[in-house]
This record gives structure tokens, C-alpha cells and sequence, in this order.
């Protein structure tokens, strides 16, 4: 029991170690994800000022040019949680849970 005790006590000092660092990453990707996100929709409204005053010069009527952009928005915005949602799978605490996993496995069925 008193070896269970330890390699507990070992596995907490591991996670805390873990969360700290996982924990710093996350809050500065967080951050700088903000940030770009504001700077980002700032050019993306700029951008699509130009591209609806572009599509009118060349003959589009306001309504037609509006829903073209907005389908290049759609677009981009599908791809872009994707890209997300892909970003995001990474496990947190892969060598915590790993050495966990192991220990209560070499605990249970000795």
C-alpha cells in the first residue's frame, strides 16, 4: 500500500508540473488567437468593403455583390474551424495519463 502511496504522490507531482506548462501554453495561444481574431476582422469588413465595391464597378447589382462575398465568408469560415477543430485534438497531459494509465494497470493486476 505504501508503494501505492508514492507512485500516487509521484504521478501528482508530474501532473502539476504538467498542467503549468500546458497551462502557459494555453493561455498564450489563447490570447494571441484573440488578438489576431480582432485584427483579422478588422481587414476581413475592409476587405470585403473593396470586394463589394469591385464586384459593383463591374456591373453586379448591391444584393448580388453582398451574397457573393458572403459566400467567400462561408467558405473561409468552414475552412478555417476546421483547421481549428484540428488544431485543438491534441491531447493535454499525454505523459501524466500515460504513467497513470500504467501505474493503476501494475496496482490493480499485480
Amino acid at each position: 500500500m505504501r508503494v501505492a502511496v508514492s507512485l500516487l504522490q509521484v504521478h501528482t507531482e508530474i501532473a502539476k508540473r504538467e498542467l503549468s506548462v500546458d497551462q502557459g501554453r494555453l493561455v498564450r495561444g489563447a490570447i494571441f488567437l484573440l488578438i489576431g481574431a480582432l485584427l483579422a476582422a478588422t481587414v476581413l469588413v475592409l476587405l470585403q468593403v473593396i470586394g463589394v465595391t469591385l464586384l459593383q464597378a463591374h456591373g453586379l447589382r448591391l444584393w448580388a455583390a453582398v451574397l457573393m462575398m458572403a459566400g467567400v465568408d462561408a467558405a473561409l469560415a468552414v475552412l478555417l474551424l476546421l483547421l481549428g477543430a484540428r488544431a485543438l485534438r491534441q491531447p493535454v497531459m499525454p505523459e501524466t495519463r500515460s504513467l497513470l494509465r500504467r501505474t493503476l494497470g501494475a496496482i490493480i493486476a499485480p
